[in-house]
C-alpha cells in the first residue's frame, strides 16, 4: 500500500512519470523506497532546501505509523 501511495505522489509531481522507477525493500516492519527520477525532475522531487522530499517523507511516515510500520525514502542517481 505504501509503495502505491509513494508512486502516486511522486508520479503526480514530476514532468516525466514514465521515467519514475521505485525500488523497494520490505521487511517485517520497515519499507525502504529508492526513487529514481529523470534528471530534469530531480529538483522537483527535492524542492527548495529539501522541503518537498521532507514533506513526502513526513507524510509517508504518518501513514506508515497507522499500520505500525516505518518508511525510508531515498533518491538515487
Amino acid at each position: 500500500m505504501l509503495y502505491r501511495l509513494c508512486e502516486y505522489l511522486v508520479g503526480s509531481m514530476i514532468e516525466r512519470p514514465d521515467a519514475l522507477k521505485i525500488d523497494r525493500i520490505e521487511t517485517e516492519s520497515v519499507d525502504i523506497f529508492f526513487l529514481k527520477v529523470a534528471k530534469e525532475d530531480r529538483g522537483r522531487v527535492l524542492g527548495k532546501g529539501g522541503r518537498t522530499i521532507g514533506a513526502l517523507r513526513a507524510f509517508l511516515e504518518g501513514v506508515a505509523s497507522l499500520y505500525d510500520r516505518e518508511v525510508v525514502v531515498e533518491i538515487v542517481d
